[in-house]
């Protein structure tokens, strides 16, 4: 048996953690044993919870202050203690801790370019350490072309480096009208309401208050139109202060964190990404993949998701004159919004579904076994 260890340090599961917790899963079965080891503060976290109910291999390793020398020892020991054993690391702490046990282990080590939020001087000071990193692992997985690009800009030998896009589980699937109605009405939404949703951590990079500037200016051309935010995070009594001000409290709804996004999918006419910087969102392709097209910032992968003007309309960073329109354009158009729509659908079953991503995982962490520090093979290249 060959074991794969994830290596993160979170506290809950965001679109990093959905994707690796989806690996785990996918492996069941295999000649894979998949592993989860979290490094954190303590066992007492929603990610904890959600990965132990999922029936996946779990630890945490208490890790205190920005290096915890124990707990990188006690993080190689796990690594060493199989013989065929792949580390993937993911994020900057766990970039760090996972490339000093994996030497450490003498096992190869892989880490994913998930993303960047660049939220704050700190924040841009580890990003700018894990780039540094990325030059020293065995495998370098970017989720888009643009990281890419970051990543040979760090330094990276191009022969590292590979793209595999981020992708979901097919479980995700389009449903009729009354799941539309249902899911509107566990909202206390109004069926014949056009709901636009925003979706994610409520940090700076993700453009909340634009998304509500926008909110402000269509409300009054669009009556039925309601602005749905679905996320917790930093921003969020700036947010609130802001829907106050602009006197939006009937029109935009915060609903907090979700664990049930499938369930509100159905509830919507279009997803707005008004995000600064991403990596490859899988909010993005879930919503696709539920027939709701996306209207969004031509940031990090998202281009290389959405066709502009196919299955979903571009706006170039940052311009809310061009947001505000571009969802106008398809709130006041039904028919070209339910082809758009039908194209999300097509795009994302055609080549972002799971299954097909961890054909090219498997690849990987095969080839890692057998050759660490060479290249990937040709399953596994740049898309």
């Amino acid at each position: 048996m060959k074991t794969l260890i994830h290596i993160i340090s979170a506290d809950d599961v965001f679109g990093p953690e959905k994707t690796v917790i989806n690996e785990c899963l996918a492996l069941r079965g295999s000649d894979w044993h998949a592993r989860i080891i979290n490094l954190w503060n303590t066992d007492d976290t929603p990610i904890s919870r959600k990965v132990r109910e999922a029936g996946i291999d779990y630890e945490c390793i208490p890790s205190a202050g920005k290096l915890d020398l124990g707990a990188i020892r006690t993080l190689a020991a796990q690594l060493a203690a199989q013989p065929a054993t792949v580390a993937h690391s993911h994020g900057y702490k766990a970039d760090l801790y996972t490339l000093l046990a994996a030497r450490r282990a003498k096992v190869t080590a892989l880490t994913t370019a998930h993303g960047w939020t660049s939220e704050n001087a700190k924040v841009r000071l580890y990003e700018r350490l894990q780039a540094f990193l990325w030059r020293f692992f065995d495998r370098v997985v970017c989720v888009s072309q643009s990281y890419r690009q970051l990543a040979v800009a760090a330094g990276v030998p191009d022969r590292k480096i590979t793209v595999v896009h981020n992708a979901i589980r097919s479980s995700y699937q389009a449903q009729g009208a009354q799941a539309r109605s249902d899911a509107r009405a566990a909202l206390g939404l109004d069926d014949d309401a056009q709901v636009v949703a925003i979706i994610g951590r409520l940090g700076i990079e993700k453009g909340h208050r634009l998304f509500v500037d926008a909110a402000a200016q269509l409300a009054p051309r669009f009556p039925k139109a309601r602005f749905v935010i679905a996320g917790e995070g930093v921003q969020r009594a700036d947010i609130e202060a802001q829907v106050a001000q602009l006197k939006l409290g009937d029109t935009v709804r915060l609903l907090g964190h979700r664990n049930d996004l499938p369930a509100i999918y159905p509830s919507l006419d279009l997803l707005a990404m008004a995000s600064l910087r991403e990596g490859l969102p899988n909010v993005l392709l879930e919503a696709m993949l539920h027939g709701v097209p996306g209207v969004a910032m031509a940031v990090g992968g998202i281009p290389e998701v959405i066709s502009d003007g196919v299955d979903g309309l571009l706006v170039p960073p940052g311009d809310l004159a061009r947001f505000t329109e571009s969802l106008a354009a398809l709130l006041g158009d039904p028919a070209r919004r339910a082809a758009m729509g039908a194209a999300a659908v097509t795009k994302v079953r055609d080549g972002f579904l799971f299954d097909a991503r961890m054909k090219r995982m498997v690849a990987i962490y095969e080839d890692g076994l057998a050759r660490p520090g060479t290249p990937a093979p040709a399953a596994g290249s740049a898309a």
